[in-house]
């Protein structure tokens, strides 16, 4: 099967005419021995079928400030592989565009000039002579309105005719021949364009910021309150399917509790997780693809630029970040969009550290039961405390690992449009399946290991899920007096279930800590089979009764109002008992300090793991555990000065000698791993 390379720079509408080219035939996958995602997909002609694979956007394949990408499409171009090359440019920006034209001609591959957005380049009063261009260029030139799918029956068959017929590619060409071909046919009217007109607000030097901070609101907005709408609804339906209806019908068939376990509440439950984060994560793609294809994307990271690279990151990584205040696995996903390598793994590394949405449920239950009064100081503390520990995490990674690598950040701006719908469902099904399908199975795997351990208990007997019988919650009490340093009590068992537990999601903590602190006696869940239908209304009624508090969302963006009014309902033994076995106030809030920074929930693990690789992520989860345990118990011997000074001094002195002594040896390890993965390029002097 021939193979046709698809490149481009950012932003030039490449995805548009690879959508429009390849309809529904398309499939995704990584680049061998890299993480940088790989698209292709069949291309009909006629009779015959076409491999059409689509390249990272870069602006040159010589840029090592580009990382992988630039040297993903490097490779692929040079290895003889692809039969003909589509050069995609937008027409708007027809001079910058033609600039990664040598490089292409050099390969000795033949290729056709595809002249894109001739609809937004009318519109932006700029005229494109495809005839001039062809001439003085040498080279077949199709003009497409990938948007509409006009040019395309032309295109095709212009890529038939060189399939069969193979272009010469002329070797001769210089950066000189390409300035000249885009004087002959490009010309641009001399009125003020549309785009220019947007740019006056949205790039003032005075209004830019405000604006930006407006659209990234109302992304967040958007993409976690929208989606949290049917968050119920997947999880009632996956849970009476996959989680109830397959144990009910595991018990009817007397199949033994072990099994139960491990398909019920560990293959289904894993489902049934994965399932929940779909409406947040599909309005977040949804989001992002409108940003993108409309043009203003690259504007944003431009606006904030200058503030992020004081911790040596692109204004890009900001709305990853942002978005990891809602959940922190579509804040690991949209770190993709960066194209250094080490930016992109620095902001996975750091998304963590973002108090998501599922944290605040916690902050709210134990701040309620021992400081209400003051809940929302302490909330805001911990938000602004997540914050600081991300900006020094990044910043030791750019002075310790990241100290060579290039930090420019180069970012063309492309005209604006109209979004188009077909493009961003394509886009958005296509980024939701990717996530669906591979980092689920890793979640899925987890949440079996951990529902298996929870239901297990060690005199041999199963369905032991939040008692104090189980495996889990025995591992618990033999673990208690390691999390004491760090002021739980040392009876204090409940509590660090909650640790583990808090590992399948975090919001999972706060129904440990109820049930453990007030443990229920009877346990029919397997009983009675499941009401489908009755549960399908409740959860088409959820869509409903959440569909109501969207306003409230916009008024209370971080849910500490609401989160507060769900948690008057907490049993009253719940609180006495938590306020019994945590040793003072203080103790709890160190306890939240652990919670916010010890470890990521499977589902973001299984994200990191699929975007930075199993050694990255092990090195995150380890520096988390390390930073999380020292800072909790250094705050809770702080506490402890004016009765015991002498231990607690010494505590924090030898517990700080030991976290600086791990953190040199992870990064000495990952010096090395660091050179292997990311080009070194050294600056001019």
């Amino acid at each position: 099967m021939k193979e046709i390379a698809l490149i481009g720079t950012p932003n030039c509408g490449k995805t548009t005419l690879f959508n429009r080219l390849t309809g529904t035939r398309q499939r995704t996958g990584n680049w061998p021995g890299v993480t940088v995602e790989r698209k292709d997909g069949k291309l009909l002609l006629g009779s015959n079928t076409a491999l059409l694979v689509d390249l990272p956007g870069v602006y040159t394949l010589h840029d090592e400030s580009h990382g992988l990408e630039a040297r993903v499409a490097l490779d692929y171009v040079l290895s003889g592989q692809p039969d003909l090359i589509l050069l995609v440019m937008d027409a708007t920006r027809l001079p910058q565009q033609l600039e990664l034209l040598p490089e292409l001609l050099a390969t000795g591959t033949p290729v056709i000039l595809v002249v894109n957005m001739l609809d937004s380049a009318a519109i932006e009063n700029i005229h494109i002579d495809l005839n001039a261009l062809a001439h003085s260029a040498g080279l077949s030139v199709a003009g497409v309105i990938s948007s509409s799918g006009r040019g395309i029956p032309s295109l095709k068959a212009q890529i038939t005719q060189a399939l069969t017929t193979p272009l010469v590619a002329p070797r001769n060409s210089s950066p000189i021949d390409i300035t000249d071909a885009a004087q002959k046919s490009y010309r641009a009217s001399n009125n003020i364009s549309r785009t220019e007109k947007i740019d006056r607000w949205l790039l003032h030097p005075k209004l830019a910021l405000p604006f930006f901070l407006l659209i990234m609101y109302l992304l967040f907005t958007i993409a976690v309150n929208l989606g949290a709408v049917f968050i119920d609804f997947f999880d009632i339906v996956l849970g009476s399917l996959f989680v109830d209806g397959t144990r009910w019908l595991l018990a009817s068939a007397g199949s033994p509790e072990w099994l139960q376990a491990v398909l019920s509440d560990g293959l289904g439950g894993g489902i049934q997780l994965v399932g929940t984060f779909i409406p947040v994560i599909g309005f977040l793609y949804l989001c992002m693809s409108v940003l993108e294809d409309s043009g203003y994307l690259s504007r944003a990271a431009f606006v904030i630029d200058r503030l992020m690279a004081k911790i040596g990151l692109p204004g890009q990584a900001f709305i990853p970040l942002i978005i990891g205040f809602g959940c922190n696995v579509p804040s690991v996903m949209a770190a993709r969009s960066l194209g250094q390598a080490s930016a992109r793994l620095t902001t996975i590394f750091i998304a963590p550290f973002m108090s998501c949405g599922a944290r605040l449920s916690v902050y709210v239950f134990v701040g309620t039961a021992f400081f209400p009064s003051q809940a929302q100081n302490a909330i805001f503390t911990l938000y602004l405390l997540g914050i600081a520990v991300a900006v020094l995490s990044a910043w030791l990674l750019r002075r310790k690992l990241f100290s060579h690598a290039v930090g420019a950040n180069i970012t063309e701006m492309p005209a604006y449009h109209r979004p188009l719908l077909r493009n961003v469902l394509t886009q958005t099904w296509h980024r939701l399946y990717s996530f669906s399908w591979r980092a689920g199975k890793r979640i899925v795997a987890v949440v079996l290991v951990l529902s298996v351990f929870s239901s297990f208990s060690p005199d041999g007997s199963w369905g032991n899920q939040d008692t104090e019988n189980s495996a889990l919650s025995v591992t618990g009490k033999w673990l208690t007096p390691l999390f004491t340093p760090m002021g739980i009590g040392e009876n204090n068992w409940p509590a660090t279930v909650g640790l583990f537990t808090g590992l399948f999601a975090k919001e999972v903590v706060v129904g440990t800590l109820d049930t453990l602190y007030s443990p229920k006696n009877s346990d029919d869940r397997s009983s009675e089979p499941p009401e489908l239908l009755q549960n399908f209304t409740r959860a088409l009624t959820s869509i409903i009764d959440n569909a109501k508090g969207l306003t409230a969302a916009l008024t209370d963006p971080l849910g500490i109002r609401s989160a507060q009014e769900a948690t008057t309902t907490a049993q009253p033994h719940s609180y006495a008992a938590m306020q019994t076995l945590f040793p003072s106030s203080w103790g709890a809030f160190c306890y939240l300090v652990f919670i916010l920074l010890y470890a990521p929930c499977v589902a973001t693990i299984g994200v990191m793991q699929r975007e930075a690789g199993h050694v990255w992520l092990g090195f995150s989860v380890v520096w988390s555990l390390l930073l999380s345990y020292w800072l909790a118990s250094v705050l809770w011997h702080l506490s402890l000065l004016s009765r015991t000074p002498v231990y607690a001094i010494g505590w924090i002195i030898a517990s700080s000698m030991a976290l600086y002594g791990s953190y040199k040896f992870i990064i000495h390890y990952m010096k090395k791993e660091v050179q292997e993965q990311i080009p070194v390029v050294n600056l001019p002097s």
